[in-house]
């Protein structure tokens, strides 16, 4: 039997030792600190994806600009007037 088993028989038996308590304290500090480092890095994923969003967006940003100066010349140099 495995030592939850072992914890809940106990607990239905109306009883604690202070031995499951002492492991169930450090099984919960145990999972507290996994989950603060899980945070940490799909928080870090996120910000990964994010950069690598708007490294995209500048590119295509970029691009536009580049297209739009490029149009904006030939049109002045066919000298179409308004």
């Amino acid at each position: 039997m495995d030592k939850l088993s072992e914890i809940k028989a106990d607990i239905k038996r109306g009883r604690l030792r202070l031995e499951s308590i002492n492991y169930l304290v450090t099984e919960l500090e145990s999972q507290r600190e996994i989950n603060k480092e899980l945070k940490q890095k799909s928080r870090y994923k996120n910000y990964m994806e994010m950069a690598k969003e708007n490294l995209a967006l500048e590119e295509a940003l970029k691009r536009t600009r580049s297209q739009r100066d490029y149009y904006k010349r030939k049109f002045d140099a066919a000298g179409v007037t308004k």
